[in-house]
């Protein structure tokens, strides 16, 4: 079975040990900002995808905050990566910035550049704040052709009303910020990168990068920005 397929509750002798949440707590809590834990198949890679769940790639070194056997790094990336400078060609993170608040994104954005090689290229995805309010206003307007990412799982009993939604995307899942791309071009500034770009879902400008889920295209942000030369 795949790290990614879900595993039914419950104690199974067909079912790996490490597959347990409370197993793989157990072992994060164990392994977490350790750096001689840090596997030791990374030092050729270039490439960082930082919050990737059981989502890994093997061009990439894989960072999570949680534990799988997949996971390079256990790590919470809020206290500094465990990078030297100028490092590294390429950082992805596709919805884990969201879960933090917005002076913990500051900092970890500020050590992706200080990581970054000159030249290097970050690309952030996020449940695209802006997207949820200007479809509310749409639908509060009339507009039938209007819809909110995702909206069919908000009911509550049986009462829909779209700030449901709303609602759902600012304060479901643990997440913490909801952005824009306003906001994170005036963050990517302050933290002195360069060619800050709103980009699409499969489109940028380092081909490495473009790892984005399909099942997150309804909902999210795509930016790209690069350590100057």
């Amino acid at each position: 079975m795949s790290n990614n397929q879900a595993y039914k509750p419950g104690f199974s002798f067909d079912r790996p040990w490490w597959s347990y949440v409370k197993v793989q707590k157990i072992i994060a809590a164990i392994k977490r900002n350790k750096r001689f834990l840090i596997s030791k198949n990374i030092s050729s890679k270039e490439y960082l995808d930082v919050g990737c769940g059981p989502n890994t790639h093997s061009d990439f070194i894989s960072l999570d905050y949680g534990w799988n056997p997949k996971v390079d790094i256990c790590w919470d990336a809020t206290r500094g990566l465990p990078f030297d400078d100028n490092s590294l060609t390429g950082i992805f993170t596709e919805h884990c910035l969201e879960h933090l608040d917005l002076e913990s994104v500051n900092k970890v954005l500020f050590e992706f550049w200080r990581v970054l090689k000159p030249g290097g290229t970050v690309r952030l995805i996020v449940p695209d704040g802006e997207l949820y309010l200007r479809n509310y206003v749409r639908i509060q307007d009339g507009d039938e052709g209007a819809h909110l990412p995702y909206s069919e799982t908000d009911r509550f009993q049986d009462i829909y009303t779209p700030i449901m939604s709303i609602n759902r995307i600012f304060r479901g899942h643990g997440h913490q910020f909801i952005f824009d791309y306003q906001t994170f071009e005036r963050m990517l500034i302050k933290c002195r990168f360069a060619n800050i770009k709103k980009e699409s879902y499969k489109c940028g400008r380092d081909k490495n990068l473009l790892i984005d889920m399909e099942s997150r295209v309804v909902e999210s942000l795509y930016v790209e920005a690069s350590k100057p030369e």
